[in-house]
C-alpha cells in the first residue's frame, strides 16, 4: 500500500512545474523532493514572516542547499506591517489571514514562472491527510488561491510521510509550528512570541523532552501542556520551581500545567 502510494506521488509531479510552499518540515519537504525528483521544475518558496524562529529558516535553507533545491526566502514580517494589525483585530482566524498573505506571494512566483516557461505552473504544499481532519483554517486560504496539496489528495498520512522519508533515505526535519499560535489573547508582539520561544527552549532542555509539548501565554500566564508520555518529568515540585523561576525572568506572571490537553 506504501509503495503503491509513492508510485502515484512520483507520478503525480510528472512534467509538473511547481512552486512548494517550503518550510523546512517533514511534509513540505517530501512535497518538494517528489517534484524535484519527477517534475520538471521546482521552485520551494519559504515566506519569512516573523512567526518562526530565525533558526527555522536557516534550516529551510540548509536542508534547500544539501538536497539541492531551488530554493527562495520571500521577507514579510507581520510584525513590520500592517498584517499583524489585521490579525490582532481578528485573532481567532489568524491562521486564515495568514495563509492568505502567503498565498499571495505563491500566486506571485507562480506567475513569474510561467512568464519564464510560457507554461502552466501549479502551486502546491505539504498538507498531508490528517491535518485535513483537524482544525486547519489556514487550509481553506490556500483552496481559495488554487493551491493544492498532493499528500492530502492521494490521502498520504503523516506517519506514512515519516516511513517514505525513511525509506528515501531522506533525514526527518524536527517539526515545528508557529510562535503565533501561542498566543492566546491579542496582540501578538514579538516580545511575546520571543517569550514563549524562549521558555519552550528553556523546557525542553530542563526536562529533556522528545516528544510534544507547547508553552502558551494567556494574559502573561504561561500554559505548559506535555504529552502524556512525558508528564512525569515535570511532576516533581523542586523541579516546578526552578521552571516558574525561569519563566518569570522570561517575563510571564506564573505558569500552570493544562492536564486537559496532555
Amino acid at each position: 500500500m506504501l509503495m503503491e502510494k509513492l508510485r502515484k506521488l512520483k507520478y503525480y509531479f510528472r512534467e509538473k512545474i511547481c512552486v512548494v510552499s517550503y518550510s523546512g518540515g517533514m511534509d513540505s519537504l517530501l512535497v518538494t523532493l517528489m517534484s524535484k525528483y519527477y517534475g520538471r521544475y521546482t521552485l520551494a518558496v519559504t515566506v519569512d514572516n516573523g512567526f518562526f524562529p530565525e533558526e527555522n529558516i536557516r534550516k529551510s535553507i540548509e536542508l534547500s542547499k544539501r538536497y539541492g533545491i531551488d530554493h527562495k526566502v520571500v521577507n514579510l514580517n507581520y510584525l513590520k506591517n500592517e498584517v499583524i494589525c489585521e490579525i490582532n483585530r481578528n485573532l481567532k482566524n489568524r491562521c486564515y489571514i495568514c495563509k492568505r498573505y502567503m498565498a499571495e506571494i505563491l500566486v506571485k512566483e507562480r506567475d513569474e514562472l510561467r512568464n519564464t516557461f510560457n507554461k502552466e505552473v501549479v502551486i502546491v504544499d505539504g498538507t498531508n491527510y490528517d491535518d485535513l481532519f483537524e482544525d486547519r483554517p489556514g487550509i481553506m486560504a490556500y483552496r481559495e488561491y488554487g493551491i493544492r496539496s498532493p499528500l492530502a489528495e492521494l490521502e498520504i498520512r503523516k506517519e506514512e510521510v515519516k516511513e517514505i522519508l525513511k525509506y528515501l533515505g531522506v533525514s526527518i526535519p524536527k517539526e515545528d509550528s508557529c510562535l503565533a499560535t501561542r498566543i492566546l489573547n491579542p496582540p501578538i508582539t514579538e516580545e511575546r512570541l520571543k517569550m514563549v520561544y524562549k521558555a519552550e527552549k528553556f523546557l525542553a532542555s530542563y526536562l529533556g523532552l522528545e516528544g510534544y509539548f507547547r508553552v502558551r501565554d494567556l494574559h502573561g500566564t504561561a500554559i505548559i501542556e506535555i504529552n502524556c508520555g512525558e508528564v512525569h518529568k515535570i511532576m516533581d515540585i523542586s523541579k516546578f520551581r526552578d521552571i516558574s523561576k525561569k519563566f518569570r525572568e522570561i517575563g510571564f506572571n506564573r505558569c500552570v500545567l493544562r492536564m486537559d490537553s496532555i
